[in-house]
C-alpha cells in the first residue's frame, strides 16, 4: 500500500503554486527599478497559497496513514505506547468531556481499556483542528503523537513554516496588507521557499509511507499480525 495518492494532491497543489508564481515573475520588474504594487499584492498572496499547499498536502496525507492503520484494525495491547494517544482518542476525548462525576472510575476504565485486546477505532479526523494553523511545533506534535523517530525539521525549515503560518495569518486576519508583506521578497526569494516547503512535504509523506510498511505503530513483537 502506497502513499502515491497523497503525493499525487499535493503535487497538484504545488503546481498551482507554481503557475502562480510563474506569472508574478514575468510582471516583476528587474531588481533596483519601482515595484508595480499589484506584482506586491501578488507577492504577498504567494504566502497564502503556499501556506495552503502545505496545510492541505499535511493534513491528506496524515488522514491517509491513520485510514492505513485504521483498515489494519490493529488491537490495543498491540499498539506502541505513544500511539495510545491516537488508538485511544475516543475515550481520553470521552474521559476529558465527563468532568469530576465519576471520575475514578472511568480514569480507571481507561488505563484498563490500554491493554485491552481489542481495536477501539481510529479517528481519522483526529489532527484537524491543529493543522488549520500548522506550525512548526504542530509537526513536532504529530510526530510524537504518532511515535515516529528519526524526522525532525531542521532549523531552517522549522524558521519557514512559522513564517508561513505568521504571513497568512496576518493577511486572512487583516493586520498587514498583501502588498506590505509583498514588498520585501523578490520572485527569487520566494521560489526558494517554494522549493524547500515542497522537499518538507515529499520527506513528510516519505516518513509516514515508511513508518506504515515497517508498522512502527505496533510493538515489533506483534507486528508480523499485521503484515
Amino acid at each position: 500500500m502506497t502513499f502515491n495518492a497523497a503525493r499525487r494532491i499535493a503535487t497538484e497543489r504545488f503546481n498551482e503554486v507554481l503557475v502562480y508564481l510563474n506569472h508574478i515573475t514575468t510582471l516583476e520588474p528587474p531588481a533596483g527599478q519601482p515595484v508595480p504594487q499589484e506584482v506586491k499584492i501578488m507577492r504577498g498572496l504567494f504566502y497564502v497559497q503556499l501556506y495552503g499547499a502545505l496545510e492541505k498536502a499535511t493534513n491528506d496525507s496524515l488522514q491517509n496513514l491513520l485510514s492505513k492503520i485504521g483498515g489494519l484494525q490493529p488491537k490495543n495491547c498491540h499498539v506502541t505506547l505513544p500511539f495510545n494517544v491516537i488508538s485511544m482518542s475516543k475515550q481520553w476525548k470521552s474521559l476529558k468531556d465527563s468532568g469530576y462525576k465519576n471520575a475514578l472510575c472511568r480514569v480507571r476504565e481507561f488505563f484498563l481499556a490500554v491493554e485491552e485486546n481489542k481495536f477501539h477505532g481510529i479517528d481519522e479526523s483526529l489532527f484537524a483542528d491543529i493543522v488549520q494553523n500548522i506550525w512548526a511545533k504542530t509537526i513536532d506534535d504529530i510526530i510524537l503523537a504518532l511515535g515516529i523517530t528519526g524526522f525532525a525539521l531542521s532549523v531552517s525549515d522549522r524558521a519557514l513554516v512559522d513564517e508561513l503560518v505568521e504571513k497568512r495569518n496576518a493577511i486572512a486576519h487583516g493586520r498587514e496588507s498583501p502588498s506590505s508583506i509583498g514588498e520585501r521578497d523578490r520572485c527569487e526569494d520566494l521560489r526558494r521557499r517554494l522549493n524547500q516547503v515542497q522537499t518538507l512535504v515529499t520527506n513528510l509523506i516519505d516518513r509516514f509511507e515508511n513508518y506504515f510498511n515497517a508498522r512502527e505503530f505496533v510493538y515489533a513483537a506483534h507486528q508480523a499480525h499485521y503484515q
